[in-house]
């Protein structure tokens, strides 16, 4: 009885562990599936835009809250685990040296959370008159040569001269000693979504020469003698204060307004979420000739809550949207048995 005894604890304990050691497998397997998955999917996403949209940039995140069940539970109930898969934006070979003309080619994001999916601009435009002509050459360097681009003549910003026909004693030629022009930028602040860590830097660029040379000189082939010409300073960058001369830091309270919504400064899809989960269980017992028949009944839900947090397109104030994205993943299941004495 002795050794029996001994057997039989050595088989429960055993089999505990290769219960448990079997549930990490699934579990395991069950995630790199899902993840596997969803990383596909968002690729063949980006392709699908390639396809349909070439003229434009949009990347796309993919996310799906999967069940991953306990086997040592009865009902296999587990956890609801979020599975996330992203892809850039895919351009066409023969349309890659293009930029944005209209608002429909700006560069975007798509994310798609079980079904439901939400797009954004990354980037949008943004108009300035006058500008000399000398500084034109700042704002290619600062946004990219690409994405400014002349609109037209802005106002005579110095002296006009006009010279008289001799023969008919006429105004001929209006000469203008400093010229501006009407530009149009693709500023990536303008967006519904904007990255804080480049604005920042952008910013620090509009502000101080010697920051836009810094970064202009990590590409030998440009021009920086532009970085001392005078250019606008945008709304996100005013009111600036500078913190460290010699690192050319800076603290611009517009951008930290605009990023006052929590403690990772990150628009778009927020990392943090919410999940709820509801259990009911119930179990019912009836006795009659044939034996004792208990019905066992679990049912549940979890519910996760993300939030969506952008800016107005083309806002110039530091006012957000927050979206709230509810979804369920929810099952029941039934166990009936008969003790059949």
């Amino acid at each position: 009885m002795k050794k029996e005894g001994e057997s039989l604890l050595e088989v429960a304990i055993f089999g505990a562990i290769i219960i448990m050691l079997l549930g990490v497998l699934i579990s395991y397997g069950l995630r790199y599936n899902y993840q596997q998955k969803m990383m596909q999917q968002a690729f063949r996403k980006s392709l699908t835009h390639a396809v349909n949209q070439p003229g434009t940039s949009i990347s796309n995140i993919v996310i799906s809250d999967k069940h991953i069940p306990n086997p040592s539970d009865t009902f296999g109930v587990g956890s609801v685990t979020p599975m996330t898969g992203s892809a850039g934006g895919i351009a066409r070979d023969y349309r890659l040296g293009e930029t944005a003309d209209t608002e429909s080619e700006l560069p975007r994001v798509t994310v798609n959370i079980n079904g439901k999916e939400f797009t954004y601009t990354t980037a949008g435009f943004r108009d300035e008159t006058n500008v000399p002509e000398g500084s034109l050459g700042r704002y290619q360097v600062i946004y990219g040569g690409g994405n400014v681009w002349n609109t037209g003549d802005g106002e005579c910003l110095g002296e006009e001269n006009t010279s008289i026909n001799p023969n008919t004693g006429e105004p001929e030629d209006t000469i203008c000693s400093q010229p501006s022009k009407n530009i149009r930028i693709i500023d990536s602040c303008a967006g519904e979504i904007v990255d804080y860590g480049s604005a920042v830097k952008q910013c620090r660029m509009i502000v101080d020469s010697d920051a836009c040379v810094k970064e202009c000189s990590r590409d030998p082939s440009a021009s920086c003698s532009a970085c001392a010409q005078p250019m606008n300073i945008p709304w996100y960058c005013a009111n600036y204060q500078e913190t460290d001369s010699v690192n050319h830091t800076y603290n611009f309270p517009a951008l930290e307004q605009l990023f006052s919504f929590g403690g990772l400064k990150a628009m778009g899809l927020q990392q943090d979420y919410e999940q709820k989960t509801l259990t009911d269980n119930t179990l019912r017992k009836t006795e009659d000739a044939s034996g004792i028949t208990t019905t066992d009944n679990i049912d549940w839900k979890t519910q996760t809550k993300r939030k969506i947090i952008t800016k107005p397109y083309g806002s110039t104030s530091a006012a957000t949207n927050t979206e709230e994205v509810v979804s369920e993943v929810s099952q029941e299941k039934v166990d009936s048995r008969n003790s059949g004495w």
